[in-house]
């Protein structure tokens, strides 16, 4: 069996300590990341990732991403019930509600500083010293 064969309700998986496993798929996986052969615990839902981007000089650079995953044969959290993973310079983190709005918050936050650097930095391009040192005091 290659891939693993995919039907809209189930998805079944040769792995290599369990034989052929058959589960259902949830609609919103992406039965991209199945992976045949492998062990059972491993078997992954997962949705496409949502990519969030910030305009850039050159058009686009992603921020971070999000997605749902399910790990149905975990053997510890998370994993059992979806959950969403928050991907950060290129690290991948599952989050609880309150941890995302806790994110939220933190990006809110460097929205302000940034913007108070780019306030500063306007101040000074007219500014006969507009050295480095001149952007960042101390």
């Amino acid at each position: 069996m290659p891939e693993g064969t995919l039907t809209p309700q189930t998805v079944t998986i040769p792995t290599c300590d369990h034989g052929v496993v058959t589960i259902p798929e949830p609609e919103w996986c992406t039965g991209e990341l199945h992976q045949p052969g492998g062990y059972r615990v491993d078997i992954t839902h997962s949705s496409a990732d949502d990519e969030f981007t910030v305009p850039i000089p050159r058009g686009a650079a992603v921020l971070l991403r999000t997605c749902l995953q399910q790990y149905p044969f975990a053997e510890r959290s998370p994993g059992l019930e979806p959950f969403l993973s928050v991907e950060l310079d290129g690290r991948w983190c599952p989050v609880e509600p309150n941890e995302l709005r806790d994110l939220a918050d933190a990006l809110a936050g460097l929205a302000d500083r940034l913007r108070s650097v780019s306030d500063r930095f306007n101040e000074l391009t007219g500014a006969a010293d507009s050295t480095p040192q001149a952007l960042y005091p101390g």
